[in-house]
Formats: structure tokens, C-alpha cells, sequence
């Protein structure tokens, strides 16, 4: 690992890292994303042979490199994932120069964690910090208020899931951020992973044929893991808009959206089940969704998963019409990514070096701080993913067979 260090440029922080991948595995989301040239190769296959083990692809670690100044980040929000969000800008090596949260047990501890000042409302906040890019988290039916308060500053910004309740409580605030030219990104951990970029290659050579079915789980932990937090409005419908399938849908729908691009999409089913808890939120999901072409996604999301050693059950399956593509966990819970053709099976350990969450933040606040008016996935997209996700709920809620069988919630009216 090749490092280079300069001064004290934030008064606690040495250096500020920033991750640079070898020239053979380069970021080719990132390019697809700004309109560059592709050139990528995928891991090379290695079939198997009968009856020696499997071998496992590892790709080579990442180097780091230090290329652009710290940014002054202020963050709206404690939950779902704010706090988080701020630790990762901080681990990035930017400086978190303000925190809100409308209560005060949360807004108080963001205040003694990242020692800035605090504040109750996202327009004070912004007025006071004047940031270089905001990150944006909240109660699902807050987020929308906190987007349009950066879209009214010009303040770029990034944007955790699940955006908002519903698409219509987003809608107007996003309109607002395309209107201004305001940057928005999601941070949709799916796209910061090998796993697409390894999908994306075999599309791309052609390896891996046309897209047929898609099929994604993200099954978490029980609904009573947030009722001792700042996050236990998650139970309630109310603000939510719902439970497993308000909160977790919109990775495996986003997933599915990459790789279909701009079809057009519609849900064809969709269950929401509280029958595991008996909860007045869902926990457990399915919807169905399909292009006008045939190509079909199976977008599953769960409370179910026993609390445990792990956090949950995520699978991937992508099957097209000259190979397979899983990816699930091997027995020490690392993700394993498997390429099934007519020549054999290949098997892609995931890199730990800075993937998911981190990485799709790093894209995002290096877009900022090279100045690009725009990202992708952005808050246009999220409306996009919202209306699919309201689209299953729909779908579920006016059939007394595809939820309960418990009462479940009500959402909040917009």
C-alpha cells in the first residue's frame, strides 16, 4: 500500500485518504456514471476442475493516494442512517462542522460525537455551517423537507434511503433540485460493490447475454431492534410508510433499476406479511416487477433474520441467457460472488477494501469536491424507485390475501 502524507490540515486528522484502485482494476461505475469511456476487464474465469477444490479470485488491494483538500460536511439528522453517514464522511477524511436532529437525546449525542455545534431545524443548520455538501438522513416523512432546504441554499448534497414515505412527499422537493441544478446523490451501498461491476463486464463482452430474471433478499433483524433507539419510529406506519418493505425495498429495486435502465417498469404483485410479529408493520416483502420485454425482478426485504452473530441474510441472482450470477456469504460471512456458464463455475471473493456504503460516499463527495453538476444514482432516481415501491404496496394492501394477516398501519397522508 503506497501512501503519501502531507500536514495537519483539520487539527485531528494527519492526512486525508483517498482510495485509488490499480490501473488494471479501475472504477468503471464511477466512469459509466459521468458519461466516460469503459475500458474494464472482469476477473478472469477460472473453470473448475473435478475433483480439486475451488479456487477463489481475490483482487489486488487498493491503494492510497492523497489528491484534494478536506470538505466541510454538515449532516441533517441522526437516524436511519445519519450517524453512520457522518462517522464515514469523518473516516474519509472530511470535517462534520455541524449535526441536527429536531429531538434532543439525538441531537445531543451527534453534538458530543463529532464536537460541533448542534442545531433543531435543517435551515438553521445549513445558514449557520454553510457546508460544502450536506448529508442528508431523517424520519421518512422529514427527508423530503431536508432536500428542499439544500435545493433552496444550492447546497449539494447526498441522500439516504429510503428518501421519503412515498414518491408523492418527495416528488416536489426533487422537481425543485433539477429545477436549481442542485447535486444530489443516493447512497445506495449496491453500487460500491464488485458484485455489479462483475455483472456490468460480463454485459458489457457480452459473457453474460441478455437479463432475464433478477432476483434480490435483504433480510435484517426483528422490528424490535430499533424500539431502544432513536430509530423506533420505524414501527410506526405513520412516519415510516411502512416496515420491512418502506425500509429495505429500495436496494434490491435499485439494483434491479441498473440494469434495466430507463424500460419502463411495472408491479405485477407484491405481499406484505406482519404474520412472523404481529407488528402494524410488515415483516416480511415481496414484489414482483417486469419491463415490457420480459425482464422480471423478485425484489424480497425481511424483519425475519434471527438476531445473532450476523446481520442478516442478503443474497443476490442474476440469470441471463448465457450465464448465472450469485452471490451469497461463505462460512466466515465473507460475500462470494458465483459465475455459472456452460464452461464451468468461477468464484469472486469480495474485496473488503473500501466497498458498499463507504464507496459509494467516497464517489459521491469526490464528484462535489471536483465540482460535476451531477451523479447517478440521484434524487430523480430515488422518485423513480419510490413509485415502484408504492406500486408493490398498492398492489399488497388492496388484497386481504397478500397482507397481515395481523392489522398493519396506516401511512401517513401526504
Amino acid at each position: 500500500m503506497e501512501v503519501v502524507r502531507r500536514g495537519d490540515r483539520t487539527g485531528h486528522r494527519a492526512a486525508f485518504l483517498r482510495r485509488v484502485e490499480p490501473p488494471h482494476h479501475g472504477d468503471p461505475l464511477r466512469r459509466r456514471e459521468f458519461g466516460h469511456h469503459r475500458a474494464r476487464s472482469r476477473p478472469r474465469e477460472r473453470p473448475l476442475l473435478d475433483p480439486p477444490a475451488p479456487r477463489r479470485a481475490r483482487h489486488p488491494p487498493a491503494r492510497l493516494d492523497l489528491r484534494y483538500t478536506t470538505m466541510r460536511t454538515a449532516l441533517l439528522s441522526y437516524s436511519h442512517h445519519g450517524r453512520g453517514m457522518a462517522g464515514t464522511s469523518r473516516d474519509l477524511g472530511h470535517e462534520i462542522v455541524a449535526v441536527m436532529d429536531a429531538e434532543q437525546g439525538p441531537r445531543q449525542q451527534l453534538a458530543d460525537e463529532f464536537n460541533c455545534p448542534a442545531y433543531s431545524t435543517a435551515g438553521e443548520c445549513l445558514d449557520a455551517s454553510r457546508p460544502d455538501a450536506v448529508l442528508v438522513a431523517g424520519k421518512h416523512t422529514e427527508m423530503p423537507d431536508h432536500v428542499r432546504a439544500c435545493a433552496e441554499r444550492g447546497l449539494p448534497f447526498l441522500l439516504d434511503k429510503p428518501f421519503a414515505d412515498c414518491a408523492d412527499r418527495l416528488r416536489p422537493a426533487a422537481e425543485l433540485c433539477t429545477e436549481r441544478g442542485v447535486f444530489s446523490a443516493l447512497t445506495l451501498p449496491n453500487r460500491g460493490t464488485e458484485l455489479v461491476d462483475i455483472v456490468q463486464g460480463m454485459i458489457d463482452d457480452g459473457s453474460f447475454g441478455d437479463l432475464v430474471l433478477y432476483n434480490s433478499r435483504l433480510n435484517n433483524g426483528p422490528p424490535s431492534r430499533y424500539d431502544p433507539t432513536p430509530s423506533a419510529w420505524h414501527n410506526d406506519a405513520t412516519i415510516s410508510g411502512g416496515g420491512c418493505w418502506a425500509t429495505e425495498s429500495a436496494h434490491g429495486i435499485d439494483t434491479y433499476l441498473q440494469f434495466v435502465g430507463d424500460r419502463p417498469v411495472t408491479a405485477v404483485g407484491g405481499v406484505i406479511s406482519n404474520s412472523m410479529y404481529a407488528r402494524e408493520v410488515e415483516d416480511v416483502a415481496v414484489g414482483v416487477l417486469r419491463t415490457d420485454d420480459g425482464i422480471t425482478g423478485i425484489v424480497e426485504s425481511g424483519y425475519s433474520y434471527p438476531s445473532g452473530a450476523r446481520a442478516g441474510d442478503h443474497s443476490f441472482r442474476f440469470i441471463g441467457t448465457k450465464a448465472t450470477v450469485l452471490q451469497r456469504y461463505d462460512q466466515q460471512g465473507n460475500r462470494v460472488t458465483e459465475v455459472h456458464t456452460t464452461e464451468g463455475v468461477t468464484f469472486h471473493e469480495e474485496s473488503p477494501h473500501t466497498r458498499g456504503m463507504k464507496e459509494i460516499m467516497r464517489r459521491a463527495l469526490v464528484a462535489i469536491e471536483e465540482g460535476r453538476s451531477s451523479f447517478s444514482p440521484d434524487v430523480e432516481h430515488a422518485v423513480r424507485i419510490l413509485e415502484i415501491q408504492d406500486a408493490v404496496y398498492a398492489l399488497a394492501r388492496a388484497n386481504p390475501m397478500t397482507n397481515g394477516p395481523h392489522p398493519l398501519g396506516a401511512p401517513g397522508a401526504v
